[in-house]
C-alpha cells in the first residue's frame, strides 16, 4: 500500500471531553508531512477542522482545550442535522465574546456605574420574562448606569460602538429565544464561570422589575416563595442572612426554577410573546426617563477592594476567573 493510501496515525493525545454536560471527541492525526491535523467533532455528527497543521500532537491539543477554556465547549458544537444554524443577531455569545463584554462593562469611564455580565443578564432575564415588553431604548440606559439609568457609555470610536450593540442585543435575543423554545434549559452565566456571581444576577433580576413595578410587587405577595433566591442573593439583608446560614448553594440552585415558574405565570397572562427579538441593527438612541431604583448598597466595582476582606482587588480576587463560588 503507498503511503497516499495509507490511513493516517491516529496521536495517542486523542480523546473525548465534557464539560458543562456536553461532549466533544477530539481527533489528532498526521497530515504525512511531519505535521498533526486537529479535528473535533461533537455528537450530532458536525466536526471543526483548523486550517493550518500543528508541529506536534502535543500542541494540537493544547489548542483545543485552550479554545474549550476561553470560548467554552459550545463553540465546538454545531446545530443537529437538518437544522439552521444560528446567524447574525441570533448567534449566542461565545465565552470569548462574553469576556469582551464584560471588559468594556468595566472601562474606567463607566465601571463605578455599569452592569457587569452577570447582572446583564438578570435584568434582561427579568424584563424578557415579564408583564409587558420592554424594548431597548427603555432598558439600555441602565446598562450603563445601574443606579439612575443616566450615564452613557464612551465608545473609543464608530466601530466600538456597533460591536458593543451588537454583543448586548445578540446576548439579549438569546435569553428571549431560550423563555421561546425550552424555558427549562436555561442556564444563567454564573453558572459557567466564578468570575460572573449569583449575586449580581439575582439584582440585575430585581432591577428589571422597574419596568412594571406594581404588577411584579403583586406577585410577589401573591407567589412569596418564587422570589426567595433573588431576594436571599440579591439584597443586602439576604446576603447577610445568606452568609450566616451559609445556604447560597441551595438558593443559587433554585434560581432557574423560580425563573421557570415566573415565566409560565406571564406568559398565561399576556397576549404578547415574551420581550420580543431584535430583527434589525441596533443603533444608539436617546434615552427614555424612567423611575430610579434604590438600590441596598453601593456595586462592587471591577478595582475596589474585595468584600471578603482578602485585601486585593475584587478582579484579583473574587472577582477573578479563576476564583472559587461565591456570591461576591
Amino acid at each position: 500500500m503507498t503511503r497516499e493510501h495509507q490511513t493516517p496515525n491516529l496521536s495517542p493525545l486523542a480523546q473525548s471531553v465534557t464539560r458543562e454536560g456536553k461532549t466533544v471527541r477530539i481527533d489528532i492525526h498526521e497530515d504525512g508531512e511531519g505535521g498533526w491535523i486537529l479535528e473535533v467533532f461533537d455528537h450530532h455528527g458536525n466536526s471543526t477542522v483548523w486550517d493550518d497543521s500543528f508541529p506536534s500532537d502535543r500542541e494540537a491539543l493544547d489548542e483545543v482545550l485552550k479554545t474549550i477554556d476561553e470560548d467554552g465547549i459550545d463553540s465546538l458544537i454545531g446545530p443537529p442535522a437538518g437544522a439552521q444554524k444560528p446567524t447574525g443577531l441570533n448567534q449566542p455569545l461565545s465565552r470569548a465574546e462574553l469576556n469582551e463584554l464584560d471588559e468594556f462593562l468595566a472601562d474606567a469611564s463607566i465601571e463605578d456605574t455599569s452592569m457587569d455580565v452577570s447582572t446583564l443578564e438578570g435584568f434582561l432575564t427579568a424584563i424578557v420574562i415579564g408583564p409587558r415588553p420592554v424594548h431597548p431604548p427603555e432598558w439600555l440606559p441602565w446598562v450603563w448606569d445601574i443606579h439612575e439609568g443616566q450615564a452613557e457609555a464612551k465608545f473609543e470610536n464608530r466601530e466600538q460602538a456597533n460591536r458593543i450593540m451588537l454583543l448586548l442585543m445578540r446576548h439579549y435575543n438569546t435569553v428571549v429565544h431560550a423563555f421561546l423554545d425550552d424555558p427549562a434549559s436555561f442556564e444563567p452565566v454564573f453558572q459557567f464561570r466564578n468570575q460572573w456571581g449569583a449575586a449580581e444576577w439575582c439584582e440585575g433580576f430585581l432591577l428589571g422589575f422597574q419596568f412594571s413595578d406594581e404588577a411584579w410587587s403583586l406577585l410577589a405577595v401573591g407567589q412569596p416563595t418564587w422570589f426567595t433566591p433573588f431576594l436571599r442573593l440579591g439584597t443586602d439583608d439576604g446576603i447577610r442572612m445568606t452568609r450566616k446560614l451559609g445556604d447560597a448553594e441551595r438558593w443559587m440552585n433554585e434560581i432557574t426554577l423560580s425563573v421557570v415558574k415566573i415565566h409560565a405565570y406571564w406568559k398565561d397572562k399576556r397576549v404578547n410573546q415574551p420581550g420580543g427579538v431584535v430583527q434589525h441593527e441596533y443603533r444608539l438612541g436617546g434615552q427614555k426617563e424612567v423611575a430610579p431604583v434604590v438600590r441596598g448598597g453601593p456595586k462592587v466595582g471591577r478595582n475596589d477592594p474585595c468584600p471578603c476582606g482578602s485585601g486585593r482587588k475584587f478582579k484579583k480576587c473574587c472577582g477573578a476567573g479563576d476564583a472559587p463560588a461565591a456570591l461576591h
